[in-house]
C-alpha cells in the first residue's frame, strides 16, 4: 500500500513539473527566412507605364509580413532615394471598374482621383514593385533596391535584391504591339470581302507587320489633356473626312450579326469620340486605354467606301521589309487601278495608349486616292 502511495506520489510531482517547466519555456514567434528572393532579379519598367513585377519568394517565413525598400544606388553605386521617393500625381481607382457598365468618360472618371505617389513603390505584404506614369520622372538606367522585411520573429536586409531597369518604349502601341496594321477590299456596301476580284486571299492586298501600304506617324504634342487624333489621308496627303461619312464603321459579318459593326474608337468613347472634317478625336480617361478589348484584340475596324476612294491592283505581297514602302505607279506590284464604286477600301488599326498624353497619329495609305 506504502509503494503505490509513493508512485501516486511521484506521479503527481512529475505532471506538476511538466507544467511548471512548460509554463517558463520560450515559445518561437514565427520564422524570418535570411533566403528570401525574387523569382528574376531584373525588373524593367518602360517609362510612364504600369507595370508589376513578381512577387518576393518569402522562403516560409511567418506571415504577415511587412516589406519595403531602404535604399536603391546608381549604375555607379550611388544612393538615388531622393529620385524614387519623390512623389509625383498619378491617377489611380476609388473603387472597382466594371467593364459592363463603366463605358462613359464620366463612369470611368467618377471611380478615379489623383494622388501623389512615388514612381516606384513595394507591396507592404507580397514584396511586389509596382511601377506607375510617375517614372516618366527617373532617368533612364540601370538601378538596384535594397529591401526590408519584417515579421514576428525578426527584421532582415537584403541588399541589391532587385535590378530595375528604367527604358523608353512606345507611348501608343501600334505595331508589332499589339497588332499590325490591314488593308483589304470589300465588295462596296457589304461586309464581305473581295474575294477574286479583288485579288487572292479573299481581297486582302496586305495583313501583318510593316506593311507596305500604310505610312504612319504619331506625335505626343503634350503632356496633357488626355486627347487622341486620327489623321487618316491617301497618298497625296488629301485627309478622308469622318463628319461626311468619308471614314466609316466596317459591318460585321454573317446574317444578323450582333454587334452590327466592328469595333472602332466610337465603341472605346462612345461619349467623347468627335468626328470633324479631317480627323477623328476622343477623350480618353486613363491608361492603358482601352482598358479591355471588345473583341479582336485592341484593333479598330474602318472603311472608306467606294465612292470616296480610288484604289490601286497590285499583285499579291507575300512579305516585307521595315521601311519598305509602296512606290505607287513606278512599283513593280502595281497593276493599275480597280474600276470604282465597285470596292470599298477596308483598314484595320492596331491601337492602345500606354501613356498619358495628347497625340496624334497620321495614317497615310499609299494605294488609295481621294475621289
Amino acid at each position: 500500500m506504502k509503494n503505490k502511495k509513493l508512485i501516486g506520489v511521484l506521479v503527481l510531482i512529475s505532471i506538476l513539473s511538466v507544467e511548471l517547466f512548460s509554463g517558463c519555456t520560450k515559445i518561437e514567434k514565427g520564422f524570418i527566412s535570411p533566403y528570401q528572393q525574387y523569382a528574376v532579379n531584373q525588373f524593367t519598367v518602360i517609362r510612364g507605364r504600369i507595370a508589376t513585377s513578381y512577387s518576393l519568394i518569402n522562403d516560409g517565413s511567418s506571415i504577415p509580413m511587412h516589406i519595403k525598400w531602404t535604399h536603391i544606388y546608381d549604375s555607379t553605386g550611388k544612393v538615388v532615394d531622393d529620385i524614387f521617393s519623390k512623389e509625383y500625381p498619378v491617377s489611380i481607382w476609388t473603387a472597382a471598374y466594371d467593364p459592363k457598365t463603366d463605358v462613359t468618360f464620366a463612369a470611368i472618371t467618377a471611380k478615379r482621383t489623383v494622388k501623389n505617389l512615388p514612381p516606384l513603390t513595394v507591396n507592404e505584404y507580397n514584396g511586389t514593385i509596382e511601377a506607375n506614369s510617375g517614372t516618366l520622372n527617373i532617368p533612364l538606367g540601370k538601378y538596384t533596391m535594397d529591401l526590408e522585411v519584417s515579421n514576428t520573429a525578426g527584421v532582415v536586409q537584403f541588399k541589391n535584391i532587385m535590378q530595375i531597369n528604367i527604358t523608353d518604349g512606345p507611348s501608343v502601341g501600334i505595331t508589332p504591339d499589339p497588332g499590325a496594321f490591314s488593308v483589304s477590299l470589300l465588295n462596296a456596301g457589304t461586309a464581305g470581302g473581295a474575294g477574286a476580284l479583288g485579288g487572292a486571299n479573299n481581297g486582302v492586298m496586305y495583313n501583318g507587320n510593316n506593311n507596305p501600304f500604310v505610312d504612319y506617324s504619331i506625335i505626343r504634342i503634350a503632356d496633357t489633356p488626355n486627347i487622341f487624333i486620327v489623321k487618316v489621308t491617301d497618298r497625296n496627303g488629301i485627309s478622308f473626312n469622318p463628319k461626311a461619312g468619308e471614314i466609316a464603321k466596317r459591318p460585321n459579318s454573317g446574317l444578323n450579326p450582333n454587334p452590327p459593326f466592328l469595333q472602332n474608337l466610337e465603341d472605346y468613347a462612345p461619349d467623347t469620340f468627335t468626328p470633324t472634317d479631317t480627323a477623328m478625336i476622343l477623350k480618353y480617361p486613363l491608361t492603358p486605354f482601352p482598358i479591355n478589348s471588345l473583341g479582336n484584340g485592341f484593333n479598330m475596324y474602318y472603311r472608306l467606301p467606294s465612292k470616296y476612294v480610288q484604289i490601286d491592283s497590285t499583285s499579291g505581297w507575300t512579305g516585307n521589309a521595315a521601311g519598305n514602302f509602296y512606290k505607287g505607279t513606278q512599283d513593280s506590284h502595281y497593276l493599275g487601278v480597280y474600276t470604282n464604286d465597285k470596292f470599298d477600301y477596308a483598314l484595320r488599326i492596331p491601337l492602345r495608349i500606354y501613356v498619358p498624353g495628347y497625340y496624334e497619329l497620321k495614317i497615310k495609305l499609299l494605294d488609295a486616292t481621294h475621289r
